[in-house]
């Protein structure tokens, strides 16, 4: 599932003061490459840096990114069993698959630990591994390198429409996930398309 709704229930159970957080929110871009959570994304900033900032500018938001904690986000996301057998099926049907992640250092065995990532992708990029992000121009030309495929003849899913929005600049063909399952389906409509 897309984390934002699992994100906003960690911010109630934390109780962030959601006032500050609004704020926070409205001065945020996810485009922003110098901001803290941009600059943590690509393994510029250590995660223990990051969370004494985190915990100086909004208290109590920066435990959804704190393995430690009991709120770590990456321990509340669920795997969609549906997404992973069509992901399977994907690949038995010939098509190049690759992860591109924004994601934390600190949060990659958690995510392997629920995922067989090496057996569903065939690349799997992780922003803290190779300091670029989404949506920064040169991790999608990277991710489409390392599959070795045009940006016309590829498929971007993602929840975030910066980042959409930065893959078609790019010239991929992209599909906005909102519920995964969902999503799939509309990805199946691309793949026709492009099979035309």
């Amino acid at each position: 599932m897309p984390p934002g709704p699992i994100v906003e229930k960690l911010y109630r159970q934390i109780d962030v003061d959601q006032d500050q957080l609004r704020l926070r929110r409205k001065a945020y871009r996810d485009d922003d490459p110098d901001s803290q959570f941009a600059r943590l994304e690509r393994g510029e900033l250590s995660l223990e840096a990051y969370l004494t900032w985190s915990r100086q500018d909004l208290p109590g938001a920066e435990t959804i990114w704190d393995p430690e904690s009991a709120h770590f986000l990456f321990r509340h996301l669920t795997v969609v069993p549906e997404v992973v057998e069509r992901i399977y099926q994907l690949k038995e049907r010939g098509f190049l698959l690759g992860l591109l992640t924004n994601n934390i250092a600190e949060a990659w065995p958690t995510v392997n630990d629920g995922l067989p990532i090496d057996d569903l992708f065939d690349v799997v990029i992780n922003s803290a591994f190779v300091g670029m992000r989404k949506p920064e121009h040169r991790i999608y030309v990277h991710a489409l390198e390392k599959l070795g495929v045009r940006a016309e003849h590829a498929v971007f899913l993602d929840d975030n429409r910066v980042n959409l929005e930065a893959a078609r600049a790019c010239g991929l063909n992209v599909v906005e996930v909102k519920q995964p399952v969902a999503a799939l389906e509309k990805l199946e409509a691309v793949i026709k398309e492009l099979a035309r």
